[in-house]
């Protein structure tokens, strides 16, 4: 935490002082009150002081461009945005960005440096307010409690709706399915933006009584390492870019971890390479692999028990929630069946899109939440998300799973990125082209990892075309951007450089 912690009594305080600082800057219930900071303990407190002050919360990503900030800043119109160090002169321009916010916002600072200039305020003299009486919490059970903005990995971000009582009906399903427990320390090295870091950590972490350490802005390997070391954390969740990280960077057997007794993982697809690392660098954690989606929440977990057995498959779903593998008819597919994942749209789901009702309506129908994930049902409950369905390559009439050729390419010992995704081709409709990333100090040429896929998968499943680069481009939320990888490659077949 950088040196800066809080008990729970001086949380609940804060909270309170904030609160009432809130409701007298004219914040309602129903308004936003918007935050772009790094993780920090003043993001906790802003985030509980808006909901008890009735605010939906907005965290936003401080990885955003600015016309993307502007965006998310003119949809969701926020009554207050509060600024992390370096933040603030973005956020004004993002608010003055024409056609501009209307009834601009005040825009609250974290870091007294920051101060200078218009009419900002400083949130140590917003904490300085004397709440006399503490302040009723106005946050209503059916209310908005959060937006979460998608990643936007085909267009501008949406904002997802998050009621109180689906949040707080989900905060079981970590003690149950993961194990937390209120003896717990749990490391949040994802960012607050994120569900991860927010839905899935955060908010039952202190629901429960634990102990939450924070790392701020950037993924540092050795630093998060020597942080489990110190404070002796026994749970943390990872994204499995942030695990092969680890693996890559670092050695883990230098630093003492035997605290660490059970590591979450999810966000995105793992490699079964980096599974299997993994579990041999903290031989005594647990691993559990979370599955979910912003909309839906968490659906699904894969616990440490079903790893030897299962190890190959997503998970089953969790306590509460009602999953599903549908056809394109909505019927339920067999064991072995492929479909879409659907979720009861009752109890943990988005209350909808912010200001996009079609979106809502095309996501969630006759009851169910869509989630576009394509799985593999299994027995006993459990199944395997395989890709997007706006992912999936038709080649030729034949169904190829880009996750089935990264596998493979991710089998290859030089290999440290890959990304798979289709282009147009004259004859077959599409092709099979993939990116991939080396391993430092690693070398492989784009015919012998095309050998090497060909070797495991079926011969009209490998990539035609094969890019080595140096990084993947990415979305404000680190998702591998796929639509950029295709356009850029159909440019460069068009200027003849392909």
């Amino acid at each position: 935490m950088g040196g800066y912690a809080l008990t729970y009594a001086e949380l609940d305080r804060d909270v309170n002082r904030l609160t009432a600082a809130f409701l007298g800057l004219g914040v309602r219930p129903g308004d936003r009150v918007a935050i772009m900071a790094e993780n920090c303990v003043e993001f906790v407190v802003v985030a509980f002081a808006a909901m008890k002050a009735g605010a939906w919360f907005v965290p936003l990503n401080f990885r955003y461009g600015p016309a993307e900030l502007a965006y998310v800043l003119r949809d969701i119109t926020p009554r207050v945005v509060v600024a992390g160090t370096g933040y603030a002169d973005a956020v004004e321009a993002a608010l003055a960005d024409p056609p501009g916010v209307p009834d601009r916002p005040a825009v609250v600072v974290l870091d007294e440096r920051d101060r200078a200039g218009g009419d900002r305020l400083a949130y140590r003299d917003l904490l300085a307010t004397d709440p006399g009486a503490e302040p009723v919490d106005l946050a209503e059970p059916g209310g908005i409690a959060t937006v979460l903005y998608t990643s936007g990995t085909t267009g501008f971000p949406k904002g997802v709706l998050a009621t109180h009582d689906a949040t707080v009906r989900l905060l079981p399903v970590y003690a149950i399915e993961g194990d937390l427990r209120s003896g717990d320390v749990m490391l949040i090295s994802m960012p607050l933006f994120h569900g991860g870091g927010l839905v899935i950590q955060l908010f039952p972490a202190l629901a429960f009584g634990a102990t939450v350490v924070l790392t701020g802005r950037g993924f540092s390997p050795d630093g998060v390492l020597r942080l489990i070391e110190r404070e002796r954390v026994t749970v943390t969740l990872w994204s499995p870019t942030m695990l092969a990280m680890i693996l890559r960077d670092t050695d883990a057997a230098r630093y003492d971890t035997t605290s660490l007794t059970k590591i979450w993982y999810g966000s995105s697809p793992i490699a079964s390479t980096t599974l299997a690392r993994a579990r041999r660098a903290f031989p005594r954690a647990g691993f559990y692999q979370w599955y979910g989606t912003t909309e839906a929440t968490t659906i699904a977990v894969l616990r440490p028990e079903d790893h030897d057995t299962r190890g190959d498959q997503t998970g089953r779903e969790v306590f509460l929630v009602d999953a599903r593998i549908v056809d394109a008819q909505g019927a339920e597919v067999p064991v072995g069946g492929t479909g879409e994942v659907v979720v009861s749209a009752t109890g943990t789901c988005m209350a909808g899109y912010h200001n996009k009702p079609e979106a809502t309506a095309a996501t969630i129908r006759g009851g169910w939440l869509h989630t576009g994930d394509l799985a593999v049902r299994g027995t006993e409950g459990f199944f395997t998300v395989i890709d997007r369905i706006s992912d999936v390559i038709i080649s030729g009439g034949e169904n190829i799973y880009p996750g089935e050729v990264e596998e493979a390419l991710y089998s290859h010992p030089a290999v440290a990125e890959a990304a798979v995704f289709g282009v147009p081709d004259e004859v077959y409709g599409e092709a099979v082209a993939a990116a991939v990333v080396l391993l430092p100090g690693a070398q492989a040429t784009p015919a012998e990892l095309t050998a090497h896929v060909a070797e495991r998968i079926a011969r009209y499943k490998r990539p035609s075309k094969l890019l080595v680069l140096d990084r993947l481009p990415r979305n404000a939320s680190g998702k591998v951007l796929k639509r950029t990888l295709r356009d850029d490659f159909v440019t460069s077949v068009k200027a003849g450089s392909a």
